[in-house]
């Protein structure tokens, strides 16, 4: 997959809000020296969190979530979170004013914004609309654990490929109950043979060793489940899986 796969993701994706409301997530990927990731955190917890906060309780947001990606490349040498902006709007909302952030000063905020952006050595940034999904996190705070399955789809071949997700799998993934939520969004911000990718899938897990040991059980299967397989592989590519730990939570 292309390096920019490499960086990191947020996402945490399906929320309560209203039917008739749109859900977008702004996935923002930031790889962080492995030197700098205490004093990185202690500034998301200190700062970034009380601004989050302040953001959803202004109605610009509807949820954030940070995430960290376990299974970096071989040779990545860096920590990559993700960060995950819940939005029910495609202009993201305004920013909060500094002076509503209990117990931070303006010039406090100007520090932690510099020493934040000297962190990262990359950053990315995806927006996603949810097509559709399941599962706890419906309600709040998701699963410890998520799997961003990144499918690269044939244009021509969108409508089939979310209908056969929606239709096909998402039942079969909630009645095995293996998965504690599970969502499909569609890349918005990003297109073109050269992207590597136009679609995620997000698998919520109640915990790693969930995760691995369904990754590790090779049964044989059945012939409904051959077949729509094989006719999923015709229509997208598996490009790249991250598997994250969720590292906080607002709403």
């Amino acid at each position: 997959m292309k390096n920019y796969l490499l960086i990191i993701m947020s996402f945490c994706f399906v929320i309560s809000i209203n039917a008739q409301d749109k859900l977008y997530v702004n996935l923002w990927y930031g790889k962080v020296k492995n030197k700098n990731v205490e004093k990185h955190l202690e500034l998301e917890e200190k700062f970034y969190s009380k601004y989050h906060k302040e953001r959803i309780k202004n109605g610009d947001i509807v949820g954030w979530d940070m995430w960290q990606i376990v299974n970096p490349a071989p040779n990545d040498m860096t920590t990559t979170f993700v960060y995950a902006h819940l939005t029910t709007s495609l202009s993201g909302g305004n920013n909060p004013s500094i002076d509503k952030l209990e117990g931070i000063s303006a010039g406090d905020w100007r520090a932690a914004q510099i020493q934040t952006s000297r962190n990262y050595v990359r950053n990315y940034q995806v927006l996603v609309s949810l097509k559709g999904g399941y599962g706890p996190q419906a309600n709040g705070t998701p699963p410890p654990v998520v799997v961003l399955n990144y499918m690269d789809v044939k244009p021509y071949k969108a409508a089939e490929y979310e209908k056969m997700e929606l239709e096909t799998f998402m039942p079969t993934h909630k009645e095995s109950g293996l998965r504690k939520g599970w969502g499909l969004h569609k890349v918005l911000n990003h297109y073109g043979s050269d992207q590597g990718f136009n679609y995620i899938t997000a698998d919520f897990y109640d915990s790693l060793e969930i995760l691995y040991n369904s990754i590790d059980q090779t049964n044989p299967l059945g012939d409904d489940q051959l077949k729509n397989l094989q006719a999923m592989d015709e229509i997208r590519d598996l490009k790249r899986a991250h598997i994250m730990t969720l590292v906080k939570s607002i709403r």
